[in-house]
């Protein structure tokens, strides 16, 4: 139990070090909107559904993995969103990071059985 909530901590915290020296380090700005708000409706009604198929799928389902892969597309296709139409701002950048840590944070959980 505590392996999980340092796990969690530690990943966290070594998100939010790197991306603000990311953010930094490119000059890219930080804009402060919600998760939820997209570049336009579309973007954001598929946000929107894809945070409700996740959450059917982890809490009715019980199935974690399709609940990691439904996030794995979300953030795919808001980072391709990103890049398609805010090249300008270089937000893509940030959400890619939050991709590859995101598959960092998976890949060792379940290797070393901390998110088990």
């Amino acid at each position: 139990m505590y392996s999980f909530i340092v796990y969690i901590v530690i990943s966290l915290a070594t998100y939010f070090i790197v991306e603000k020296i990311v953010r930094r380090w490119w000059n890219i700005p930080n804009n402060r909107k919600s998760g939820l708000e997209g570049l336009g409706t579309t973007h954001t009604r598929v946000m929107r559904i894809g945070w409700t198929v996740f959450f059917i799928w982890v809490v009715f389902f019980k199935a974690e993995l399709v609940g990691v892969m439904v996030i794995f597309l979300m953030l795919g296709f808001d980072v391709f969103i990103q890049w398609r139409m805010n090249k300008a701002e270089r937000e893509y950048v940030i959400k890619l990071l939050g991709l590859v840590f995101f598959i960092i944070f998976v890949t060792v959980g379940y290797t070393f059985d901390f998110l088990v």
